[in-house]
């Protein structure tokens, strides 16, 4: 009887052993996990580019400790006719992206582009991969990146304009495919620093399964449309033939988000809104949903959730963003952010947690936990970037782990 309560008991403290053992490893998990989180920004500085990294909790979400990092190259600001833009410095969307790994990063001043490794157990000091590499073109704003294809593409939207497009290594970096740009139509007419936004260059990105590349281009209401380039990808690389796409009833597109599958592109146009735009295998594109968000003011940042099936739409001149029915483009709610912002520009999505760029030298964090469910998205922070600068140098947001 002695020997048998001897075993229980043992068997009782090995279990107890067991169970803390495993308390301590989520403990130290989650502690980790801490370390292993971030976001970025990009400074768009004309006395030299740096990336900004903000360490964010595993445990809520919100954001801390800004650090910059240089990019190795020069920022510009576009033009308005009334002076030099900013907030919305670029009048794009995705000039900082995050694949894996790698941050790529676009300098507009110096017509190039960086590419930064990222040290999981250090995520908040990217380090540089080779040297910024020419973009071939005049003042890159946006970037995308293929993991698939290990192919980053810049968009330039100066008086030189087009796609310039890098094969990626993670020992050298970025080695230009191409000895020239690829062109858009001689529609496109603009200057170094272009003046817009309309008639001004917007996003680059893949489809999913990294078979398209696409550009949207903003018209000139009145005088010239808007334009969907798409560049098919033959044998690792984009051709040298695009697919231009003009739909009547857009006007200024802005940021393309693919809505989980490659026939199913949101679109966001500064005019009215955002479109649902179904796309076929051979890039023969059509509007689906014409979603006009009353009285927005400049929709143009998107990013989409799989997560909370839900896109969301941000505006640069009001903090308000518009969650939208990713099946139908129908409106489901508004999410009203930090009053102290005009507006937002470039989001990203991490967990449960929405973060949007703000205006005014700040970062809304939104609580997306349980929306699916019919809880309301809330803001948990709202983080004060003053000391870094009035706001009008930043551009861009992502966040690691994409």
């Amino acid at each position: 009887m002695h020997s048998s309560l001897g075993i229980s008991t043992i068997k009782l403290i090995l279990l107890l052993a067991a169970f803390a053992c495993i308390t301590s490893a989520a403990q130290v998990e989650s502690r980790d996990d801490t370390k292993k989180r971030a976001a970025y920004f990009l400074d768009n500085d004309p006395a030299g580019c740096s990336i900004v990294s903000l360490k964010i909790s595993a445990d809520n979400g919100t954001l801390s400790s800004p650090v910059r990092t240089p990019t190795g190259g020069k920022g510009l600001h576009a033009l308005m006719p009334g002076g030099i833009a900013g907030p919305d410095s670029l009048f794009s969307q995705d000039s900082v992206v995050v694949s894996g790994g790698y941050l790529f990063i676009v300098n507009p001043g110096s017509n190039t582009l960086s590419m930064f490794s990222i040290n999981k157990d250090d995520p908040w000091h990217p380090m540089l991969v080779g040297t910024p590499q020419d973009t071939l073109g005049e003042f890159p704003v946006s970037v995308a990146y293929s993991s698939y294809l290990k192919l980053a593409c810049a968009l330039n939207g100066g008086k030189a304009a087009g796609v310039t497009c890098f094969s990626v290594d993670h020992a050298k970096g970025l080695t230009p495919l191409d000895n020239q740009i690829h062109p858009f139509s001689k529609d496109y007419n603009q200057t170094t620093p272009p003046t817009g936004p309309p008639g001004t260059v917007s996003d680059i990105f893949f489809n999913p399964s990294s078979s398209g590349l696409f550009v949207s281009v903003k018209g000139i209401p009145g005088q010239n449309p808007g334009m969907l380039y798409t560049w098919p990808i033959i044998n690792g690389e984009i051709t040298g033939r695009y697919v231009t796409t003009i739909i009547d009833d857009l006007i200024i597109e802005f940021s393309g988000s693919f809505l989980g599958s490659d026939s199913k592109l949101l679109l966001t146009d500064a005019a009215f809104g955002a479109a649902i735009l179904s796309v076929s295998k051979n890039f023969t594109i059509t509007e689906v949903a014409h979603t006009v968000i009353p009285n927005q003011q400049a929709a143009c940042w998107s990013v989409y959730s799989p997560r909370f099936d839900s896109a969301y739409v941000i505006q640069n001149g009001s903090p308000v963003i518009t969650v939208l029915d990713p099946a139908t483009g129908a409106i489901r709610y508004n999410i009203n952010f930090t009053a102290s912002s005009k507006g937002g520009l470039d989001s990203a999505i991490d967990r449960t947690w929405l973060y949007v760029l703000g205006s005014n030298a700040d970062v809304a964090v939104i609580s997306l936990e349980g929306s699916n469910s019919g809880v309301m998205p809330k803001q948990v922070q709202d983080l004060d970037l003053s000391t870094l600068g009035d706001g009008t140098n930043f551009q861009g947001f992502a966040v690691y782990p994409s």
